[in-house]
């Protein structure tokens, strides 16, 4: 009796092929917020005959009727499920996004594409994961490079204590393989890692893959159309393969970033990057400082604070934290046991929490000029989180303290990446043996740290979480067409048109693409599968014409950045210059988030636009296309 009534009529219209059980129970349902979605609540009969209707409907073989994903059906069933109407431009992305059926081709298939248009994918983390599964769904001979020694990206090779996601654990999963049995709210490192080799061991990516293989560099084939993919292997050894389209996967978060401490290197004791974390490390009974107060800072401070003799936390500037509204993270064992057993059951709530982590949260990135003129936050929906998060200091630390000074942004929410608290770390804070300085360390030295103010504390450990360096491909030697590199096409401001391609470089697509990260909402996750349905459209486009290569237009590459620049400045990332972010490049451009809602960002990469492009064919002259 404990689950959502507004699923349970969902999946039991789905099971029935019934649409008129909404009209005969949604009347009884009301929906109240339960973070991350609302959820449906009903009087006890209501909820005894739902279940006594679904256990007839498991019971009962079906036949006929609609199916499970119909859009109709489905179309009637969001508000009842969602606890909100939904407009008719959502129904095929949630439908999608639910899980409820694979991305669907909208190109013509009637041309197959040819056992020739062969696909490089360079990383083996989700992005990777997601670009083969596409790549097979399509027919697509394919191989991926990686450096490690497995599957998973950031998830294998990261292991600080208390590593987690914060996009809940209901949506941040692949669509077509919806996991019903998380064990957290918000998937936890090692048991995301799990889920990504169990994509590998069903989907035998292994046979795929070259394992401890880094590519160092790609260059483009003119007289063979393809692409050189220069690697070696962990023994040093050096190859050189060749592939007609490549898929970079590799994530633009790659390389650890140490702050220019004065004296860094003196010190006697521990010294460990948060990304290169060593397992064997034990911080109990020791005094320990941790630099950076980010996602990782929080983390690893409310996983280790009831372990070290005492914690001093070093900020350079403090971010909006969010709180846990729930009691605890973890998933109940009758969420997880329906979620098993319940058909689509698991799929409502990922509907659920997209719905309600994604382009309804849109209008908080928003700035409303007469708004913003005099207050912090950028527009109401964004105040209305600003005095959350408020809230929440004045709550933990008492109004008005240092403590709550300290810990309190001078810039609106969202203008850094927004933290959810996992529990313990405003708590953390409190505690007696932990202190926190608002500022960065002066210097380091043999025994410990020197603050600003030049006091000396003495540590057995430095933990540094400060971040990486915002690498988008800039590791790698890329040469399109006459050698030009990425690096000069880019310099300090990364840019892409739809599908992460670039002008003079054909058929290379970047899954981790500039201005692709939902900034909003959702998670990465998404902009990963809407651009590998894009991908395969576009191989789909070329062996429709008979082409060899595709490859963007620079009006058209023009003409999309500056489309994103514009949208960009209506945002908050544009209107918090004190704000310190990665988002933005050396330039001061936005260059990580897109200021587009999540939903559109979907339309445009439904199909390409086909007189966006230059379509080659083999022994063509690339100016006359």
């Amino acid at each position: 009796m404990q689950a959502d009534p507004g699923v349970l009529v969902a999946v039991l219209a789905q099971l029935t092929g019934d649409a008129s059980v909404v009209d005969e129970f949604a009347p009884a349902i009301s929906h109240v917020p339960d973070p991350p979605e609302r959820a449906g609540v009903t009087d006890p009969n209501t909820m005894a005959t739902l279940v006594s209707r679904i256990v007839e409907a498991l019971d009962t073989p079906r036949s006929g009727g609609l199916a499970a994903d119909d859009s109709e059906l489905f179309a009637r069933l969001l508000p009842a499920a969602l606890g909100s109407d939904v407009d008719d431009e959502f129904v095929p992305l949630l439908l999608e996004q639910g899980g409820f059926q694979l991305s669907q081709p909208t190109l013509p298939r009637d041309v197959p594409i040819p056992a020739e248009t062969t696909v490089a994918i360079i990383g083996a983390g989700i992005a990777g994961i997601v670009a083969a599964l596409a790549a097979t769904d399509a027919g697509v001979s394919f191989e991926i490079f990686d450096r490690n020694d497995e599957v998973g990206g950031t998830w294998l090779t990261t292991k600080y204590p208390g590593i987690g996601v914060d996009t809940p654990s209901a949506y941040y999963s692949l669509s077509r393989e919806v996991n019903p049995d998380w064990t957290n709210y918000y998937p936890q490192g090692a048991e995301y890692q799990a889920y990504l080799v169990s994509l590998a061991d069903k989907y035998r990516l292994r046979e795929h893959t070259r394992f401890n293989t880094e590519v160092e560099a790609l260059w483009w084939d003119e007289d063979r159309q393809e692409w050189q993919i220069h690697a070696v292997d962990h023994d040093g050894n050096r190859s050189v393969s060749r592939s007609r389209v490549v898929i970079t996967a590799a994530g633009y978060l790659n390389r650890p970033r140490w702050p220019e401490v004065p004296g860094r290197e003196t010190f006697a004791g521990v010294s460990v990057h948060s990304a290169q974390w060593d397992p064997s490390l034990d911080l109990t009974g020791k005094r320990v400082a941790i630099i950076g107060a980010g996602c990782t800072a929080v983390q690893i401070v409310d996983a280790c604070v009831d372990q070290v003799a005492h914690l001093t936390v070093f900020q350079r500037q403090p971010h909006w934290v969010a709180p846990r509204k729930r009691l605890s993270d973890d998933v109940p064992e009758y969420r997880r046991y329906l979620g098993r057993r319940l058909p689509y059951y698991a799929n409502w709530h990922r509907v659920k929490s997209y719905w309600a982590t994604a382009d309804n949260n849109y209008p908080v990135i928003l700035r409303d000029p007469e708004w913003s003129e005099t207050h912090l936050s950028i527009s109401p929906a964004n105040d209305v989180l600003l005095q959350m998060c408020t809230e929440y200091i004045n709550q933990m630390f008492g109004e008005g303290t240092e403590l709550a000074k300290k810990v309190t942004p001078d810039f609106a929410p969202y203008g850094k990446r927004i933290i959810r608290d996992p529990g313990g770390y405003y708590a953390a804070l409190t505690r007696d043996h932990v202190d926190v300085e608002a500022s960065e360390p002066a210097e380091v030295n043999a025994m410990g740290i020197v603050t600003q103010d030049g006091r000396q504390i003495d540590l057995d450990v430095i933990v540094y979480a400060t971040g990486y360096h915002l690498d988008f491909l800039s590791t790698m030697d890329i040469r399109g067409r006459g050698g030009r590199t990425l690096r000069e096409e880019w310099g300090d401001s990364p840019r892409a048109y739809r599908g992460g391609t670039v002008p003079g470089f054909p058929n290379l697509f970047i899954t981790s693409a500039p201005n692709y990260s939902p900034g909003h909402g959702a998670g990465a996750n998404f902009s990963m599968e809407v651009l590998a349905h894009y991908i395969v459209e576009c191989l789909q486009l070329m062996a429709l014409r008979g082409a060899t290569t595709i490859e963007v237009t620079q009006e058209a590459y023009d003409d999309y950045v500056a489309d994103i620049d514009e949208a960009m400045s209506r945002t908050v990332w544009c209107h918090t210059p004190n704000a310190h972010t990665y988002y933005r490049s050396g330039s001061g451009r936005v260059v990580v988030a897109t200021p587009y809602r999540l939903v559109d960002v979907w339309q445009q990469h439904r199909a390409p636009i086909e007189e966006h492009f230059l379509l080659g064919k083999a022994g063509s002259d690339a100016a006359s296309r």
